[in-house]
Order: structure tokens, then sequence, then C-alpha cells
């Protein structure tokens, strides 16, 4: 069997072609994962950002709703305080009026026989 140089030749050039074909297409597939690693490390470093971001946020509204749960708390006690300090000097005039009431009732039944017509008294 004699091989002939022109089939020799093609099969030679077929073979280059073949490995050319193939390592160009391992350029762009390197090149292709170049670029997917290239976008997926920037969008990891905007999520770590966006992350980071947010936790100072959170962070901060946190702090500030501290603050204003602190605020609210001593508000809070204050106007309980001034209720009950009013609640106290409102009962004391009161029960003050009462007794002065039967004392004058009392006054006024034994001096001329008037009687209250309210049960309480």
């Amino acid at each position: 069997m004699k091989i002939d140089i022109n089939n020799a030749l093609t099969i030679i050039s077929g073979l280059l072609l073949v490995c050319g074909a193939i390592y160009r297409l391992a350029q762009v597939e390197a090149n292709i994962n170049a670029r997917i690693r290239a976008v997926e490390t920037n969008v990891l470093n905007a999520v770590d950002e966006l992350k980071n971001n947010f936790v100072d946020r959170l962070h901060t509204t946190e702090k500030k709703l501290d603050i204003h749960l602190t605020e609210y708390q001593g508000k809070k006690e204050y106007y309980e305080y001034r209720i009950h300090d009013f609640d106290s000097r409102l009962e004391h005039k009161f029960n003050r009026l009462r007794g002065l009431i039967k004392q004058l009732a009392g006054f006024l039944n034994k001096q001329a026989g008037f009687v209250l017509r309210d049960d309480e008294y």
C-alpha cells in the first residue's frame, strides 16, 4: 500500500485543523470561564457591600429605636407620676369636702333637725 503525498498532506492538515479548532475552543471556553468568574466576583462583592450597608443601617435604626424607647419610657413614667399626683390631690380634696359635708350635716341635724336625703351622708 502506497501512501500518496496528497492524501498524507490532507490527513496531516485535517489533524492540524482539528487540533487548532480544539485549541481555539479551549481558548474561548477559558475566556468565557474567566468572564463568568469576574462577574461572579463582582456580584459577590456587590452583595457583600450591600449586606454591610444593610447591617450598618439596621444597627443605626436599632440605636434610634432604643433611644426613642428610652425617651418613651421616661415620658410614660413622668406622666404616670403626674397623673398619680393629680389623682391623690383630687382624692384628698374630695375627702376633705366629704368630711366637711358630714360635719355640716351633723351640725344642721343637731341644731334644726335637718336631715340630708342622700343615703351616703
